[in-house]
């Protein structure tokens, strides 16, 4: 299934759940302009994290819409509807600079943005920003997930000195 299609599907979705774009807005955060492109095939195909959102957003099973978008079963985690990511695996590789291994990972993949009019909307990562994001010390404080320096967790406080020191490190 492409874009398009898998598009059209989710507006025949909205759609009988009697639901306007307005409604989804308010269900996801996403703006109905961007809603509306999704619908109409104007975006590439949604990642796991908006197909979740979107899920929620229509009441109907994030497995199924992923399996809708095309991800195939070997990368959905039915039971918590995760996506597997390949990475380093030390034991599928004899050479040990390239072992890999498989972990599921769950980051933020949008952010807000606050528009000129003082509302504010979402959008979505890229791949590319994401991987940034993922070895970037700045945005790992920033993001909403537990931190740990040798198995002690970072409170709020504990984040905001270590951005503290890093500013003095880096400006």
């Amino acid at each position: 299934m492409d874009a398009k299609e898998f598009g059209a599907k989710l507006k025949e979705i909205r759609k009988e759940k009697k639901l306007t774009l307005l409604d989804l807005k308010a269900r996801t955060g996403y703006s109905d302009s961007y809603l509306s492109q999704i619908e109409n095939g104007h975006k590439d195909m949604p990642k796991p994290a908006l197909i979740r959102t979107l899920a929620v957003g229509l009441d109907i099973s994030h497995i199924y819409l992923l399996r809708l978008a095309g991800y195939s079963d070997s990368y959905i985690d039915v039971e918590n509807g995760s996506l597997r990511y390949e990475g380093n695996d030390p034991l599928k590789n004899d050479n040990r600079q390239n072992k890999k291994r498989t972990i599921d990972v769950e980051l933020p993949c949008t952010e807000k943005i606050n528009m000129e009019t003082e509302e504010q909307t979402i959008r979505e990562l890229t791949d590319d920003e994401l991987r940034r994001r993922l070895f970037d010390f700045h945005d790992l404080l920033s993001m909403e997930i537990d931190l740990y320096y040798k198995n002690e967790f970072l409170t709020d406080e504990k984040r905001n000195k270590v951005r503290k020191i890093l500013e003095l490190i880096f400006e």
